[in-house]
């Protein structure tokens, strides 16, 4: 039996953080975190390796940018959970190719673009 892949959520905002992990959960995914900051996210990183990332933009006043940028280092695989548009991230080329499913979320897009991740 395969093991179920590790998502680590990056969300400063609690009940949307809740909101993500039951999502994710109830797909079948292990959540990691949620993390409510860069630093932790980057700690998690490095300690419990996830198979794919859900990264707000904004964690705690801070761009979620270096956590992006350590993800694509490792070729993990993230999407962005976040109200920014494209043009708001315009200047971050590594947020700006990312899929942003958007904010309000609608499950059913969050797991499908999570799952294409994994394609």
């Amino acid at each position: 039996m395969a093991s179920a892949r590790r998502i680590l959520v990056v969300e400063d905002q609690f009940l949307i953080a809740m909101e993500l992990q039951a999502i994710l959960q109830s797909a079948g995914y292990v959540v990691l975190g949620p993390a409510p900051s860069v630093s932790v996210a980057l700690d998690l990183i490095h300690r419990e390796r996830p198979d794919a990332a859900v990264l707000d933009v904004n964690v705690a006043g801070e761009r979620v940018t270096p956590v992006a940028e350590v993800l694509r280092a490792l070729s993990i695989p993230f999407l962005l959970a976040s109200g920014y548009d494209a043009k708001d991230l315009s200047g971050d080329r590594v947020l700006h190719e990312a899929v942003n499913v958007g904010k309000p979320l609608v499950s059913k897009r969050l797991l499908a673009e999570l799952a294409g991740l994994f394609v």
